[in-house]
């Protein structure tokens, strides 16, 4: 008997296919429109409400360069020299992840460090960020 138990279970473990991948929907409306009811809770956090999805998202000011606004890399890096970290990058963190996305370079990581934030917010709802904006809703986005 056990032996045909045991037969049985290996049959079922190699007829039942494995679970690759899940979908995860969200509507974030028209990426071309702006998001509406954004804030920033001071530090790098920054959120927003698009399509009726409440968004929330961080700002780092990093030595990576972007070439151009909505500009997107998987790694950002920070330089141990200060004054290196001028550029202002934003990533979506909820309801999914996004790719890095370049918003702009400052003059010096001072004036980054004091306006990444905003402008990562001003992403959502700003006509002139809308390149930011598009690829932070509908570019490479993970859960």
């Amino acid at each position: 008997m056990k032996k045909y138990l045991l037969i049985t279970g290996l049959i079922c473990a190699a007829t039942i296919p494995p679970a690759t991948a899940v979908t995860k929907c969200v509507n974030f409306g028209n990426v071309d429109n702006k998001c509406s009811s954004y804030t920033t809770t001071g530090g790098a956090d920054w959120s927003g409400v698009c399509g009726g999805t409440p968004v929330r998202g961080i700002s780092m000011c990093s030595s990576t360069s972007g070439s151009t606004k909505g500009t997107t890399a998987g790694q950002i890096a920070r330089s141990n020299t200060d004054t290196n970290n001028k550029y202002c990058w934003c990533r979506m963190i909820s309801p999914a992840i996004s790719q890095w996305v370049f918003a702009e370079a400052h003059t010096n990581n001072k004036y980054c460090l004091m306006d990444c934030n905003s402008v990562c917010m001003q992403s959502m709802y700003s006509w002139s960020y809308e390149d930011v904006r598009k690829s932070l809703l509908s570019g490479n986005l993970s859960d």
